[in-house]
This record gives structure tokens, sequence and C-alpha cells, in this order.
């Protein structure tokens, strides 16, 4: 049965809509105010009948409370010769309103047109959610030929023991293709993921492999590393290129021998972990430069994967969008959707970030935006605009990304005093990531 809440002042219009609605077979629930009936307003709502005037809190004010909190259609009952207003309640996003004295037909063909509106409206929805299963492999979101392709090796070499390297710019989604082997792979044991380069040098050798108790000082306890809990699975070492020189030797000779050394420990210990890698560096530069040990390279690619960037596959930029806005609209409990330009300017837009931007953008343009319509005005401040921008560049494309990345780079430094932590996370990209873009392009940071 479709539950109808009416909020409605007067004692008498709100007798007469909830007996009228009754009589047509709805579960009706009157309340004098907004913030009576606050508490009821939740997903199990099917409509809203709402007077524009009301006490305490108005009826234009409680529109874009109710949308901030539940998608659902709402009525406005406005006195005769108030139509104004009742357009402004449009506006901000309810469904449709009648004047004072209210006449039954008219009521009954209101409100069946507005429960008729979100039944055909869920059931859009239910089609597009199966229509963009089509474009999803075990959560990973693809349209372009390039992550098809990606997906078929995925499939091909999960069920082996090869290491695989994984590479490609920061947000792209490494981690979660190493995770999609992993789950492919048949393995039994834990997928564990160790970031290289968020563990101090002289911590990541234990962090990794273990140590003994007694081994060095404050070591009271034996502890297992991140290879011995990953037995029987996978470990993921993320961002392998910030590992050290010495250590990429012994981590060589770990996945060579298949067995492992605690510190402090008398003998090795055999291991079967299957071992992928991921970064966003270009590793042949890395060796090249000394950086990284060319043999462990080799062992660490059996399989090398490269994701390209978001902006060299524009399809998936249109599924993830998709996606990101399902997901969003059931956290939210509304119906969230981008208008055509917003959308426009994100099909443009380089997307330094990649996914990972694109994901962040649209989350907090979600709580931004009036009525559940994402707009222009509702994305970041460094983005606003971007469409016009390629008209004014001159050159190749890397060079047009280039200018595009460090104007977006310097505004959000600007935005964030200076501080690169707050910049990066308006960016929607690492600290690290901030950091080497900042010395690339030698843009200056002091704080205000």
């Amino acid at each position: 049965m479709e539950k109808i809440l009416i909020v409605e002042d007067d004692k008498g219009v709100r007798f007469f809509l909830e007996q009228a609605l009754k009589d047509e077979g709805y579960e009706v629930i009157g309340k004098e105010s907004f913030e009576d009936a606050l508490s009821l307003i939740d997903g199990a709502l099917s409509l809203i009948i709402m007077d524009i005037k009301l006490p305490g809190i108005d009826g234009l004010s409680a529109i874009e409370e109710i949308k901030k909190r539940v998608d659902v259609p709402i009525i406005v009952v406005t006195a005769f010769g108030t139509k104004k207003n009742a357009l402004q309640a449009i506006e901000k996003g309810a469904t449709d309103f009648f004047t004072k004295p209210i006449p039954l037909e008219e009521l009954r063909i209101v409100v069946k047109r507005a429960l008729k509106r979100k039944s055909i409206e869920e059931e859009l929805q239910k089609r597009k959610e199966e229509a963009l299963k089509e474009k999803e492999f075990e959560g990973f979101i693809f349209a372009s030929e390039a992550m098809k392709e990606i997906l078929k090796t995925v499939q091909k070499i999960a069920p082996t023991d090869l290491s695989v390297l994984i590479t490609g710019e920061t947000g792209v989604g490494k981690e979660i293709i190493a995770t999609i082997i992993h789950r492919l792979s048949g393995r039994k044991g834990e997928f564990v993921a160790v970031n290289c380069a968020s563990i101090p040098e002289n911590l990541l050798e234990s962090e990794l492999f273990g140590y003994e108790k007694g081994a060095f000082t404050g070591a009271t306890i034996q502890k297992k590393g991140k290879f011995e809990l990953a037995e029987g699975g996978s470990i993921l070492l993320d961002e392998i290129a910030e590992m050290g020189f010495p250590l990429q030797a012994k981590l060589l000779r770990v996945i060579e021998k298949k067995e492992i050394e605690r510190l402090g420990a008398l003998k090795p210990k055999p291991i079967d972990v299957r071992v992928l890698a991921t970064t966003n560096r270009e590793m042949e530069e890395e060796i090249k430069k000394g950086r990284f040990r060319e043999d462990l390279y080799h062992r660490l690619s059996q399989i090398h994967i490269h994701i390209p960037p978001l902006r060299e596959r524009k399809e998936d930029i249109e599924a993830l969008l998709e996606r990101f806005l399902i997901d969003l609209s059931k956290e939210r409990g509304l119906s969230l959707r981008l208008e055509e330009k917003a959308k426009k300017i994100l099909m443009d837009y380089p997307f330094p970030g990649n996914v990972r931007e694109l994901k962040n953008m649209l989350r907090s343009a979600s709580f931004l935006c009036e009525g559940g319509a994402i707009s222009v005005d509702d994305l970041p401040l460094y983005i606003k605009g971007k469409a016009s921008f390629s008209s004014k560049f001159k050159g190749s494309l890397d060079e047009s990304i280039s200018q595009v990345e460090r104007k977006m780079i310097e505004e959000a430094l600007k935005k964030a005093r200076g501080n690169q932590r707050r910049a990066a996370k308006i960016l929607g990209i690492s600290e690290r990531s901030m950091w080497y873009r900042v010395k690339k392009y030698g843009i200056s940071t002091r704080e205000d």
C-alpha cells in the first residue's frame, strides 16, 4: 500500500485530504507542521502533500530539507491567487501543486499522476542499472575498447601464478585490477596490500618479512610480516618504485626462492604467495637512472598491464558518471542527475586525478546541488569554465594538458592558501602526486 504524508495546519483541509485519500485506498498520515512530520520523512513514503504556508518552517524551505533526506514526490497546496509561490516550489523540486479550495476530482488526478511518475522513474532507473551491468566487470566500470582488452587479459592470467606489474597514473584503478586478479585466481589465502611509499624505508623490511623476538631494540614479541599474512594468497606491493635499492635485492630473492627470512631468524621460511605490484612511474626511466633493479623489474613484470589515463578513454567517463550517480543516489536517498552543460564540461575535462578525482568531484557536487540536479555551479571552482580553455591552447595534446594541470594546481593552492595537503584533497589526488606536480611546474607553495 502506498503511503502518503499530509502536512497541513488547517484542520479542516487536512481532514478532507486524509479522508479523500483513504477512500482511494492509500495509507495516510496527517501532521500539522513540518517539524511534527520530520521523523516520518524517509524512504517508506510514496508521496508528500504539503501546504506552502506552515507554522515554523514554511513549505518552500521544507522542500529543500526533504530533498536532502529522501527522493519523494511533493505536491504543494497553495491559496487561490498565489500561483507564483507554487511555481517557486516547483523550481525547488516539488512535483505538482493545486490551489484551495481543492476539488476532489483534481486531487485524485494530481495524486495518481505524481505516483505514476514516481513509478515510471523507478522503472527507468532499474533499466538503467541493468544496462550498466553490461559495462561492469567485478566492480570495474568500463566502456572503452582499451579497458575491454585489459579485462580480457586479466581473466586469462588470473588463474596463473605469474607476477603482475600494473602501471598507470594515480587514480586510474590499479589496485582494483589487482584485487580482481586475486579474486579470479582461485587462491584460498588473503589479499594483502602494502603501500611501499607510506612506510619508512627502515621499517619496510620488517613490515614485509616480519621479525623474531629480540631481533632489535623494542622487538619484544615475534611478528609475522605481510608476506606470511598473505600465505596461499596474493600480496600487492603498491607504489613499488618507491622501494629503496637495498630492499629491492632482498625482495628479488624472496620472489625467486619463494622463501622469506624474518629479521633475526636463523633459517628461511618457505612461502606460497603471488606477487602483484603497481606504480605510477615510468619503470624504464627508473632503471635507466639507477633507481630500480632491472632484474627485479623483469621478475615483477612477467605480465605487464598498463591502464591508460581517463582522458584517453572518454567512453569510460560516461559509464563512470552513470554508476557514481546511481550509487550516490542510493547513498543520499534522492534521485541525482547531471545537467547537460555540466556533463559536457566533465566529458571534456582531462581528469589528471583520473577515476578517483571524478568520483570525489561528483560526490562533493551531490551535496551542493538543489533538487538532485547537478549543475555547473555545483562543480569545483578549478573546473568551472575549463571547457573554454581548450580554444586558448596551442601546441601538442600533452602541452595542452600540462597547461590545464598547472592552472588547476595553482588555483587549488591559492584556495588552500599554499597548503599542499589541502590542495591535494581539493583536487582528489595524493599528496605525493601533488608534490611531484608542484616540483614539475616549479610552482611556489609559500603559505600566506
